[in-house]
């Protein structure tokens, strides 16, 4: 009987420690992908990674591939609902919603957000 509580009073510590160490664990990184279509025409191959870090994301965007959009054509970024004219590459930390679109400059449209 002795050994049986020893036993399920392992079984318990050694489930609560695995817990412990989940939590403590930093999320994997997560990424997508995908084209980009400009307003205008043209493509640009786009990627983001995110991490959550407990109460929001830190992450960062590229480029992947050649792009066909007219040399008119910019990238911005929306962090939170705040929309910024972005560089093809950079990161970001402390956003809980990002994402992206292609302008263009000649007709002043957009392309949806990505």
């Amino acid at each position: 009987m002795l050994l049986n509580a020893v036993r399920k009073i392992g079984i318990a510590v050694g489930t609560i420690a695995s817990a412990s160490i989940l939590l403590a664990s930093p999320a994997s990184a997560a990424q997508q992908c995908g084209d980009l279509r400009g307003p205008e025409g043209g493509t640009l191959p786009l990627c983001k990674s995110w991490v959550w870090d407990g109460n929001d994301y830190d992450g960062r965007w590229w480029t992947n591939g050649p792009s066909s959009l007219p040399s008119h054509t910019y990238l911005q970024r929306r962090e939170d609902g705040v929309v910024k004219n972005s560089s093809y590459s950079g990161s970001y930390s402390d956003v809980g919603k990002i994402s992206f679109r292609l302008c263009d400059s000649v007709t002043g449209r957009c392309s949806g957000w990505w």
